[in-house]
């Protein structure tokens, strides 16, 4: 008797596994909707000519600026600029 106890509560953890696998299995093959509402937006502000990338050289600039201010030395301002330029750049064009 209480083996088969056992074995009809192994049965009934195997069929919730079962069902609760079926039934998550449908949200995998969900699409997102929203997704491509919202590609322009996207678009538009991380671009090549969104505001974000005029925002980000912007401040990459200043604190160059800074940084040469601070250490009187101008291969600080050009290699600051160009660690933050240089990866900007590249996500710009191979991204967008």
């Amino acid at each position: 008797m209480k083996n088969s106890l056992k074995k009809v509560k192994g049965y009934y953890k195997k069929m919730g596994l079962v069902m609760s696998g079926l039934c998550l299995s449908s949200a995998v093959f969900a699409s997102d909707k929203l997704a491509g509402a919202m590609a322009g937006d996207i678009q538009d502000m991380l671009g090549g000519q969104g505001t974000f990338w005029k925002a980000f050289i912007l401040v990459d600039i200043i604190l160059a600026a800074a940084a040469l201010v601070k250490t009187k030395n101008p291969m600080v301002f050009l290699s600051v600029f160009a660690i933050a330029l240089i990866p900007g750049y590249l996500i710009s064009v191979f991204v967008f």
